[in-house]
């Protein structure tokens, strides 16, 4: 009798058990290219989250086991980012890692819907030191999903007198907005370093600028062949001479082609 009763706890135990795991909040991490999960964060206004590692990485198993399976982490991950495993042993994820320069595992990267980075954590968080930082950015300023398709340029409108921003990009594109804002004096030259098809492509840009120059960084858009396209732009400068200077200085430092405007 007594072996039956332990024979039946067991079961039960087993059955609770399974039941538990079978109801356990798992969060959906792909593997897929970073370049996908930013279209699919793009067009549903969502965040990208990032977890850089390797099977040999035990702290990287820690957060698995640990904070990975807390049911607040995983609602809010499922419910807000696109988020991806980016094995740094396999071709997506080394490329990956190379390209944002991880040194450390793990690695969490944070994107807005438009995959600009957001925050870098190189350490292993409890589920509520990485709940502290998912809800810091998870807010609406972040998450705007794009109303025009991924692969095209956004819909501008045009007057008889001007091209003028239309409402998608002054709602998708708060970063253009912002240097597009910026007064540009008529009476000075500026170097330009990059044309784009797309403000995401500018947006990039003036964020790598910005964090190597001083000087004031502006984008432009004008219309070319019925499309929009958007003009990166350096520094205000009072003579063309001046002008010359800083665009044979980013040439012989930093390899960028520029042209006087």
């Amino acid at each position: 009798m007594y072996r039956l009763k332990v024979y039946f706890s067991i079961l039960s135990f087993l059955f609770v058990f399974g039941a538990l795991r079978a109801n356990e909040i798992k969060i959906n991490f792909s593997s897929i290219n970073f370049n996908d999960a930013k279209k699919i964060a793009n067009k549903e206004g969502k965040l990208i989250f990032v977890d850089f590692y390797a099977e040999w990485c035990t702290p990287c198993k820690w957060m698995e086991q640990t904070t990975f399976k807390d049911e607040d982490v995983a609602n809010t991950l499922n419910n807000n980012f696109v988020s991806v495993k980016a094995n740094i042993d396999e071709t997506n994820g080394y490329d990956l890692k190379n390209a944002y320069d991880i040194k450390y595992l793990p690695t969490l990267l944070i994107f807005n819907s438009q995959g600009q980075l957001l925050d870098r954590i190189e350490q292993t968080l409890s589920p509520r030191k990485l709940m502290d930082v998912l809800n810091k950015y998870n807010a609406p300023e972040h998450k705007i999903a794009m109303k025009h398709d991924f692969n095209k340029s956004p819909t501008l409108t045009r007057n008889a007198n001007d091209i003028k921003e239309s409402e998608s990009m002054k709602q998708s594109a708060g970063e253009y907005k912002k240097y597009y804002g910026e007064k540009q004096n008529s009476n000075s030259f500026r170097v330009q370093v990059g044309v784009f098809e797309r403000y995401e492509g500018a947006a990039d840009m003036v964020q790598t600028l910005r964090q190597l120059f001083v000087e004031q960084v502006t984008v432009t858009n004008e219309y070319k062949d019925g499309l929009p396209v958007f003009k990166v732009r350096i520094g205000q400068f009072e003579t063309a001479e001046q002008a010359e200077t800083f665009k044979n200085i980013i040439k012989n430092e930093y390899n960028m082609d520029g042209i006087i405007i």
